[in-house]
């Protein structure tokens, strides 16, 4: 399976294109938008290069063998490129967490919430999870507002990746569905 494309008001959430590394390796590079991400600044040029184009074969991967993964965020109306959003199964949590990172040009104006629903949608309906978790630098209080915006409840700091972490849990049980206008589904 590839990925679904999913429309928002403002956004294409589309499966990552092998050209796509280049602006995802710019948002890697970049302090600002790396300060709450390991290791708390942005990559150097070379390791940016090459975490994004990592990441992108194992985004793509992640839809291929679990029917699930992350998506490229794009703009609706231009088609730019502004971040990453979707599920990663991670191993050390032995569950499946949501994840999202905009460029910072964009912080503040509700992306990250309206990506964070077509993704829950995506998540608990076709995926099928019955749980997912969320995690947050200490200080990333924006994050952790988008996070009870979408649903999740607070559960505490933890230990992960040998760093001290906020996490977010939320059940499909507890999820509020969007109205269908809210998402649309389309297969490439």
């Amino acid at each position: 399976m590839s990925a679904p494309e999913i429309e928002t008001e403002r956004l294409r959430l589309r499966g990552f294109q092998p050209g796509d590394w280049q602006g995802l390796a710019r948002f890697y590079a970049d302090d600002t938008v790396m300060r709450h991400m390991l290791p708390g600044r942005g990559l150097t040029a070379a390791l940016a290069e090459e975490r994004a184009k990592s990441n992108i074969h194992n985004f793509n991967t992640s839809w291929a063998q679990r029917g699930y993964g992350v998506w490229a965020v794009a703009d609706r109306a231009s088609g730019r490129l502004l971040g990453q959003c979707g599920l990663r199964f991670v191993p050390e949590a032995d569950a499946v967490e949501l994840l999202y990172l905009l460029n910072k040009t964009h912080w503040g104006r509700g992306l990250a919430s309206e990506a964070g629903r077509a993704t829950l949608h995506h998540g608990f309906g076709a995926a099928g999870l019955a749980h997912i978790f969320a995690v947050t630098a200490p200080g990333n209080g924006a994050s952790q507002r988008v996070l009870q915006k979408l649903g999740f409840a607070p559960e505490g700091e933890k230990l992960l990746w040998e760093r001290n972490v906020h996490w977010f849990a939320l059940d499909r049980e507890a999820w509020i569905c969007p109205t269908p206008e809210t998402v649309t589904q389309s297969t490439p």
